[in-house]
């Protein structure tokens, strides 16, 4: 059987395996089971919240947002934390943010454990918070409220108005205080009669007077002995009251000349409690800087290092490969490897040798080839979509020459296969493009084996190859990184 039917039915063969993979997947576990459940909710608005935003408990990252869904007017959010994790039926969830303009995520509260295990199937209650923008309403009208008080003290008090309402004031004074003289000269006899009374008491009292006199004295000794003691303390508590008295008269003079420009709308203050248009602009940039957060802190990043032996070659492959993730289904993949990449020589010599049948010596031509593996220092730079849970497609540079793939996940990524193609030039030795066959398998956290078919429709260059590497998430690497700050 000739070389390109082997290949041939070797690509038949995968591809097969690669449907049956992708028909029968709910079937495959590899010795694994799954450890994560999954719940859903439903909130009037989650501006802000992202797939992949963080579920806490009393603060404590427990899970996180699989994916968020429009259900009839309203957002349904699937969250996802570990099998072992304890919700509760009375359990709640809301959303809340870290600081003002914080991170979105959502506040899990599980409930008490004597009502019993959640159903998955049924939605978690959730508890509507308070927006910033509800916020920045309620502040608007206190302003509006402000800015009418202020106003109402100025049309009573204030201008030629204000002068002539306290003029009047004084009139009616003036005429209360001539009514009463004059209610005075009316009711003459009745006073006489009042103090003829008050003669008669104070007749009574001229009689109690000396012993009240002595009561008096008394107190009146008893009075400066304590004055005479506590003296010092006395005139510090007068001063501490002029000052009060004298602290309160400035305040009362800053508060007149605040609420005047808040009035006119001078300075930042009054011009958000005068100006619709400020509290519009600030609410506008507060949302910009928020989804700019929210987008920063969303997005993830990879790193997978990787060493693979190459059978035919004797040589080892190394790699570092960095995924910018700024969204699940889309990436950006930078890797820079050092591959012994193949390469073929051809070379011509002139020998002599002795001509059988004449015995005489000729000269001929011999023709060699070698094929030598040099390392070589290669980068990648490729764009990843995913399709679906299970495929991932491919496109860019593939170790400096241009080139594409695709590849087949499953169990949450721990297991691909995967194909892909590149540098499609034609030169000595290589009349075919490159391809390669390559799998994975995870096996404990980040480690995991690798196997593959490097260079499979070149026959000089054709090689297997098997190793393995580590992969760390975005999670992995910021534990990493607070473990090393708390080590200085």
């Amino acid at each position: 059987m000739k070389l390109e039917t082997k290949v041939g039915a070797f690509f038949l063969g995968s591809l097969a395996v690669l449907a049956v993979l992708v028909f029968r997947m709910d079937k495959l576990e590899f010795g694994t089971r799954k450890d994560l459940k999954t719940y859903t909710t439903s909130f009037d608005q989650v501006a802000g919240l992202n797939e992949q935003s963080p579920v806490r408990v009393a603060g404590v990252k427990v899970g996180q947002v699989h994916r968020i869904r429009l259900e009839n007017g309203k957002a349904r959010v699937y969250l996802t934390v570990p099998k072992d994790f304890a919700v509760n039926r009375d359990a709640t969830a809301s959303l809340a943010a870290i600081g003002i303009l914080g991170e979105k995520y959502i506040d899990l509260d599980v409930g008490r454990a004597e009502r019993g295990p959640h159903d998955e199937n049924q939605p978690i209650k959730s508890k509507t918070s308070v927006s910033l923008d509800q916020l920045m309403e309620t502040m608007g009208a206190i302003g509006q409220d402000v800015k009418g008080i202020t106003y109402s003290l100025n049309q009573s008090i204030g201008g030629e108005t204000g002068r002539a309402k306290l003029d009047e004031i004084v009139d009616n004074v003036r005429m209360l205080t001539g009514e009463i003289r004059v209610m005075a000269q009316e009711n003459h006899g009745s006073i006489n009669r009042t103090m003829a009374n008050v003669e008669a008491m104070s007749g009574d009292l001229r009689e109690r007077l000396p012993r009240l006199a002595a009561q008096f004295e008394e107190l009146g000794r008893t009075l400066n002995g304590v004055i005479a003691e506590n003296r010092p303390e006395l005139k510090g508590a007068m001063q501490d009251v002029r000052k009060l008295a004298n602290s309160f008269q400035e305040t009362s003079a800053n508060l007149k000349s605040i609420t005047a420009k808040l009035d006119r709308g001078e300075g930042t203050i009054g011009k958000l409690l005068t100006d619709d248009t400020t509290i519009k602009k600030i609410n506008t940039a507060v949302d910009n800087v928020n989804e700019m957060l929210s987008g920063y802190k969303a997005m993830d990043l990879r790193l997978d290092l990787s060493a693979n032996r190459w059978t035919s070659r004797g040589d080892s492959q190394t790699g570092l490969g960095i995924d910018l993730v700024p969204r699940k289904d889309y990436w950006y993949s930078l890797q820079l490897n050092s591959t012994p990449d193949g390469k073929i020589s051809d070379s011509t010599r002139t020998i002599t040798r002795i001509d059988p049948i004449s015995g005489l010596p000729v000269e001929v031509q011999e023709k060699t080839r070698n094929i030598t593996s040099d390392q070589a220092l290669t980068i990648s730079a490729q764009f990843a979509k995913r399709l679906g849970d299970n495929w991932v497609l491919s496109a860019g540079i593939v170790e400096g020459k241009g080139g594409g793939g695709a590849e087949f996940r499953a169990l949450d990524d721990r297991f691909r296969v995967g194909a892909l193609a590149y540098d499609f030039s034609k030169r000595d030795g290589k009349d075919k493009p490159r391809y390669r066959l390559t799998t994975s398998y995870q096996l404990w956290r980040n480690l995991y084996l690798s196997a593959g078919w490097q260079d499979m429709a070149n026959k000089e260059l054709r090689t297997f190859f098997f190793g393995g590497g580590i992969r760390w998430k975005d999670d992995d690497l910021k534990k990493l990184v607070g473990l090393a700050s708390s080590a200085k």
